[in-house]
């Protein structure tokens, strides 16, 4: 396409110019035709972009005539003229011959209307648009809509102009006036927020005739709703006009314009230039450089894109100036010339200029207009490009919507025969020097000593803490800050660079989750719900490296949480907290069909979110008997949902039977056994009624202030422990959460070593068989058991994280099972690759020793001290009473499942884990002082080396004992 130097153009073939997110560019297809003629629709198909979406499909014999430009510009009409299709017409990618930009920019001002062509009744029958998306995050999946017969469908990959549905600063009340008059379903506006300067609100005009208004959060040229990242707000419209619903079933279709176009964008320029501190967010720029702001951050920063470059970063406050509203908004930009008349223009282009350099300058004839200068071969040409009422621009008979676009278009095709547009003439900078005055050197002393820990106001907490957006996803060490203020959780790749974020949670419209341990494999997790206007969830994953870290995030977090939705109920007490709990025991399944369970496990929800799962277990009964508790429930959750599926070897494991019951079904602190009937999401045939048995208690209590317990405290602590005792009768099997609690008080009054010493010495004194010693669970074994993971952490780290690391990035396999070998593996290679890994990792943990906390080996010692005298004969009972914790209950189940104390973030491969169970099997069998015999005949090849580790091993374990309490 060519234009001519009066401002016209000559002909060009019809061009589709398709688009899609992320693909890296536009692809223009050229097509020899013109409005009025025919052509085919699998012609057109065929030499289109292989992202482009044809709707509806081509048909042979099919075929369509151009009609022309449609209303909305960016589109191309074509029109049935056969092959059974009906009278539909069909949209599909931008025509070139509109000149529609290709980009919108990131802070939308009122920049394009589209054109004024005006077109035939039955042309303008058009449905809305098909419209962008912008950062989409994983696990997004295109819907694409069924077309009817007399539909027409718009491909138009671009939002409209902004000046149709950016109002600028506007009230709600005017903002609700604007979108009932439209009366229209699916209207919409975009305006800045009056009550949150610098934010956003997307006002929307619903079915029911009602106005919603969703905030929408601005951040360092970033947008954020509903748990959404997008670029620009042209993106985030897009989405929700075409990838997403709004709200259930509703989408963004008509946007209503403004009285007249708006320009609000705060610009400044530079008084003085800057070169960016390496490593951080800021950038470069020259005196005279024009910024767009995008956010006032604290202590004078500013985030900004310079025009000039369209660079985005950090600059400060104190080297620039504000720039008045009735300068020209081209000002700043690298072609844009706003002081210079015509023959300064044609100087500039021959004395510094060079074939293809262009500049733009205000019109000397036509005070609005403006005239595009190029310079070709022999000459220097001019072009007149007009503004237009519908605040577009005109060069030549084609609308673009802004100056950039027009440049754009001509830097990709023919501006005259042979020339696109190249070089652009920046205005000439005079030489950027300083002087050495004392307010210049004072300024950049200021700019020094500022920091940049104060961008984000009321810090409430900050840290770094695993971060996983989806099941499947790898989790990622990132740093987080909690602001207070707007109720908001930030997060950047480092504490470095925690300037843009990599992202932001709305915490007022989210509610936080504890997640089990079985959900990840892993301990530690909660997860984050943003409810989605339209009831779809966005969810977001987190693990703390303690049970201390991640329950103060989950406690700081919920007091963020659901700000827009909370009563404000006034409480008649404050002194007292109401605390809900859930036991779950799901126990088995009766009668599930064959067809669909092979290998069945439980999905478990609270409210429709899952929080935890069971293992699978085979068969058509399968029995599971796992436990489940949840503390601390939030007020919202009314009720808790079972369903399960089948395990196998799919990404995608769907839900088949599931069952939902109301807690308030539940009597409050009974526990019932029932079974419950389970229903099916779909029809199936000749399936017999299946149930599925829950033992199941629900709890309300009300938390008194702590004093209120001192007097049930100095009972529990009572060195007869006579209260414990009595409790954990009355417990029974359910011992986990009365050892977490007494291990909580004990711990808090630094006595833990008191308790643990007398409940083994119990145990110990009522054991006839030194064999079972310690073999059952008991309350003091799984006080034990809970206060190693509690307090060894860095040891188990210290002592097996590199060599699992090791394993994990390993292809080699250690198996030596006859029965599970590959074709041609070699099992004596096997055996030598085993046996390095298990003498590399028992070094480890014979030098990590001196890293256990010294409670624990006083504890150890106890123990050591308290066989000898019940079982003075027995020479290794010393030995062994210590190997059956440390090595039993805390080293072997960290090798095989590293996730539990979170050495790994990911699950094992195959290989790998096989490897971590036979080295675990290793390990246990010199902890015990065992050699392998005929039970497990293949794994005889590590006896030599537990002979000759067997006597160091015993001297790690008493020397472990050997520590006094300070």
């Amino acid at each position: 396409m060519m234009a001519t130097q009066g401002g016209g153009e000559e002909p060009d073939p019809f061009s589709v110019v398709t688009r899609m997110a992320g693909a890296g560019g536009d692809s223009t297809t050229h097509l020899p035709a013109r409005c009025g003629q025919g052509i085919q629709i699998s012609d057109l198909c065929s030499a289109l972009s292989v992202h482009t979406m044809v709707l509806p499909p081509k048909q042979p014999g099919a075929t369509y005539s151009v009609f022309g430009k449609d209303p909305r510009s960016g589109t191309v009409m074509l029109a049935s003229k056969g092959g059974g299709i009906g009278v539909g017409h069909v949209i599909l990618g931008s025509f070139s011959g509109v000149g529609r930009g290709m980009s919108d920019p990131p802070i939308e001002g009122a920049i394009g209307r589209r054109p004024s062509a005006s077109l035939s009744p039955e042309v303008c029958l058009a449905a809305p648009s098909i419209l962008p998306l912008g950062i989409i995050e994983e696990g997004d999946a295109l819907e694409v809509p069924e077309i009817g017969e007399d539909e027409e469908v718009f491909l138009s990959l671009t939002a409209p102009p902004p000046n149709q549905w950016y109002h600028g600063k506007l009230d709600r009340m005017i903002a609700e006036e604007r979108l009932l008059q439209a009366r229209t379903a699916g209207s919409y506006l975009i305006r800045e927020s009056d009550r949150r300067p610098g934010s956003f609100v997307l006002s929307f005009l619903s079915m029911t005739n009602s106005v919603n208004h969703f905030r929408i959060i601005a951040m360092c040229g970033d947008y954020y709703i509903g748990g959404r990242r997008f670029s620009s707000l042209s993106d985030l419209i897009g989405y929700y006009s075409y990838m997403s619903c709004l709200l259930k079933g509703e989408k963004l279709i008509s946007p209503v314009a403004p009285p007249e176009p708006v320009e609000d964008r705060r610009r400044v320029r530079a008084i003085l230039p800057y070169t960016k501190v390496p490593e951080t967010d800021e950038i470069s720029f020259f005196k005279g450089d024009t910024f767009i702001v995008h956010n006032e951050l604290e202590d004078g920063w500013l985030w900004v894109t310079n025009v000039r470059t369209d660079e985005q970063g950090l600059i400060v406050q104190d080297l620039v100036k504000e720039v008045g509203r009735e300068e020209d908004p081209h000002e700043g930009k690298a072609w844009f010339h706003g002081k210079i008349n015509k023959k300064e223009a044609y100087d500039l282009l021959k004395t510094v200029g060079q074939v293809c350099s262009f500049l733009v300058r205000p019109s000397d004839s036509t005070p609005g207009d403006y005239s595009l200068y190029f310079r070709s071969t022999e000459i220097i040409r001019r072009f007149k490009i007009s503004p237009t009422p519908s605040n577009q621009f005109m060069m030549g008979g084609r609308y673009y919507n802004s100056i950039d676009d027009i440049i754009e278009h001509y830097r990709k095709e023919q501006i005259v025969e042979g020339h696109n547009l190249k070089y652009a003439l920046s205005v000439q900078h005079q030489e950027q020097v300083l002087t050495d005055t004392v307010e210049g050197k004072e300024i950049y002393n200021t700019i020094r000593r500022k920091t940049k820990d104060a961008f984000y106001k009321n810090i409430v907490k900050k840290g770094y803490v695993l971060f996983n957006k989806g099941k499947g996803k790898r989790w990622k060490n990132l740093y987080f800050i909690l602001e207070g203020n707007d109720s908001q959780l930030i997060y950047f790749e480092s504490e470095k660079r925690a300037t843009k974020p990599k992202g932001l949670i709305d915490l007022s419209v989210c509610s936080v989750y504890e997640v089990h341990d079985s959900m990840f494999g892993r301990p530690n997790c909660f997860q984050i719900v943003v409810q989605h206007f339209s009831e779809e969830q966005c969810i977001f994953y987190f693990a703390g490296e303690t049970p201390e870290q991640a329950q103060d995030w989950m406690k700081c977090l919920q007091n963020f949480c659901n700000n827009l939705r909370k009563p404000s109920q006034p409480c008649s007490n404050k002194r007292l907290r109401q605390v809900s709990s859930l036991f779950l025991n799901v126990e088995e399944a009766h009668k599930l069909p064959s067809k669909h369970f092979t290998n069945a496990y439980c999905n478990i929800y609270l409210n429709s979110i899952q929080v935890a799962k069971t293992h699978p277990r085979e068969g058509q009964n399968p029995v599971w008997t796992e436990e489940f508790i949840f503390d601390d429930l939030s007020s919202e959750i009314n009720r808790f949902e079972i369903s399960l599926s089948n395990k196998t070897k799919k990404s995608k494991e769907n839900d088949i039977l599931f069952m939902c019951c109301p807690l308030c079904r539940l009597q409050r602190g009974q526990m019932i056994d029932e079974w419950f009937p389970l229903s099916s999401h779909v029809p199936l045939k000749n399936m017999a009624p299946s149930s599925l048995r829950l033992r199941v208690r629900y709890s309300v209590e009300k938390i008194m202030p702590v004093e209120v317990y001192n007097e049930l405290k100095e009972l529990v602590l009572l060195k007869e422990l006579h209260v414990i005792s009595a409790l954990a009768h009355v417990c029974g099997q359910d011992r986990t959460l009365l050892a977490s609690v007494l291990l909580r008080i004990f711990r808090h009054e630094n006595l833990e070593a008191q308790l643990l010493r007398e409940l083994n010495d119990r145990e110990i004194s009522a054991e006839d068989e030194a064999t079972t010693l310690f073999r059952a669970t008991t309350l003091a074994s799984t006080l034990m058991e809970q206060y190693m993971k509690a307090t060894a952490t860095p040891f188990v780290h210290h002592a097996l994280k590199d060599t699992i690391l090791k394993i994990m990035e390993s292809r080699q396999s250690c198996e030596l099972n006859p029965s599970k070998l590959e074709k041609n593996e070699d099992v004596s290679v096997n055996l030598a690759h085993l046996l390095i890994i298990v003498s590399e990792l028992v070094e480890k943990i014979f030098m990590a020793a001196e890293i256990l906390p010294p409670t624990l080996r006083f504890i150890y010692g106890c123990l050591q001290k308290a066989v000898q005298q019940k079982w003075p004969r027995n020479t290794t009972m010393r030995t062994r009473v210590v190997s059956g914790f440390v090595f039993l209950r805390l080293i072997c189940p960290a090798i095989v499942n590293p996730r539990i104390f979170n050495i790994i973030a990911d699950p094992p491969s195959p290989i790998a884990s096989r490897t971590l169970t036979l080295v675990a099997k290793a390990v246990q069998n010199l902890a015990n002082l065992v050699e392998f015999g005929a039970k497990e005949p293949y794994m005889e090849g590590v006896n030599p080396f537990i002979k000759s580790n067997k006597h160091r091993m015993i001297k790690f374990l008493d020397e472990l004992g050997v520590c006094q309490l300070l």
